[in-house]
């Protein structure tokens, strides 16, 4: 009898103890619906963990469980009913596509629509135009304009620059007259989007529309989502700040290595990737006095300038420093001639200081910008538009970007 009390007793120790871990949201103070977060922060500490146990005990890759975690999500979502749009999956110069657009203006031959080209997030390995679907959805809703939402080719299947170059043919395709036609879009009239590593590749791309002689038409505005857009400095102060962090995946170095194939250690996030000499290159792109002083409180300056990088990530890392993956390592002058530009920022995100600063430095080069921050709410929360974890934060937040596209597009 003894023994199965003791039993009993540690079973219930262990079952209390994980219920505390699922539970417990760290850095939560003064965000609102807890209870769902709670929920939504348990599932995903529990598909890390299923992902660690696949990996370990080698039957998948735990960046594969991740990835399709959120289609199996999806999945458990009620079907839905849509009657006031219409949704067409095809391909755009061998690219899948997902086109959203109002039921009834076909009808209207003279009529040509602003269009909105939306690359999804997702780390550059995770996410799909079904795990957006919410965002590109409501955006048609909203707005009354149509969204093609871009399925590019994920890593680590297909390192960069298969993703980017995928957003940019479907781009270019659009931005020609006679394509935009095709599907009743007025190609002077488009914009492109994206949240997270979307944000990045949407970033970079109207970096190219801007500085090369692609095409005569350029994107006509630029709407980045919690964007990143540099892997220079990996100790701004959000970096460094305690945070709401619900998608932690992985070691730190991960992202990177998944999306060059290159080896990247967690050092990347002590600066240990860059030189000397590359410091003293790059470090004008990154200008913390765009960060405002409250999240300067502690760390006020760039602590590891002076310090020398490890010789072999330098050499591995090489890459993340061009300008088509850290668009914001660029001069004054290139980034004068952006589009206009929407930028939201979140408080909860490791992204938040280089979006302040990308704002800043644009703003600075004359360049129309309208940056809304968001604070109490995390990295990623746009996506939670509906079904068990739907939040108020993300209707706000889309309300805000679909105001901002019907009045400058």
């Amino acid at each position: 009898m003894g023994r199965k009390l003791s039993s009993l007793a540690l079973f219930g120790t262990v079952l209390a103890g994980l219920f505390g871990y699922l539970y417990y949201v760290p850095n939560s103070e003064g965000v609102e619906q807890m209870d769902r977060i709670r929920l939504l922060n348990a599932a995903m500490k529990l598909i890390g963990f299923v992902g660690k146990a696949s990996e370990t005990f080698g039957f998948a890759p735990a960046w594969y469980v991740q990835r399709n975690s959120g289609l199996i999500l999806k999945k458990l979502k009620p079907a839905e009913i849509i009657t006031d749009i219409e949704i067409r999956d095809t391909t755009i110069e061998g690219v899948p596509v997902r086109i959203y657009s109002p039921i009834n203006f076909k009808n209207e031959k003279a009529k040509f629509l602003p269009a909105v080209i939306f690359y999804h997030g997702g780390a550059f390995y995770m996410g799909s135009v079904d795990t957006h679907h919410p965002i590109t959805r409501d955006l048609a809703r909203q707005t009354g304009f149509i969204i093609i939402s871009v399925e590019y080719r994920l890593a680590p299947e297909h390192h960069f620059p298969a993703g980017l170059d995928d957003c940019m043919k479907v781009t270019k395709y659009f931005l020609n007259t006679n394509n935009a036609k095709k599907f009743h879009i007025d190609a002077q009239r488009i914009a492109i989007s994206g949240d997270s590593a979307g944000g990045n590749l949407a970033a970079v791309i109207a970096m190219r529309f801007a500085s090369e002689p692609i095409s005569e038409i350029r994107p006509r505005l630029q709407v980045l989502i919690y964007p990143v857009v540099q892997f220079f400095d990996f100790m701004v102060p959000s970096y460094l700040t305690p945070a709401l962090h619900i998608f932690h995946f992985g070691r730190g170095g991960q992202v990177l290595e998944l999306y060059t194939g290159k080896s990247i250690s967690d050092d990347i996030l002590a600066n240990n990737h860059t030189s000397l000499e590359q410091r003293k290159t790059y470090r004008k792109y990154v200008d913390w006095s765009f960060i405002p002083k409250k999240y300067r409180q502690v760390y006020k300056e760039p602590i590891t300038d002076q310090m020398e990088g490890n010789a072999e990530l330098i050499g591995n890392a090489k890459l993340v420093l061009h300008r088509d993956i850290s668009p914001l390592l660029v001069d004054d002058s290139d980034l004068a001639k952006l589009p206009p530009t929407y930028v939201l920022t979140v408080d909860h995100d490791r992204l938040r200081d280089e979006g302040f600063i990308y704002a800043g430095r644009l703003k600075a080069n004359g360049v129309k910008v309208v940056h809304h921050h968001f604070d109490n709410t995390f990295h990623g929360s746009l996506t939670f538009l509906d079904g068990l974890f739907e939040l108020n934060i993300a209707h706000t937040m889309l309300n805000d970007i679909a105001k901002y596209l019907k009045e400058n597009l």
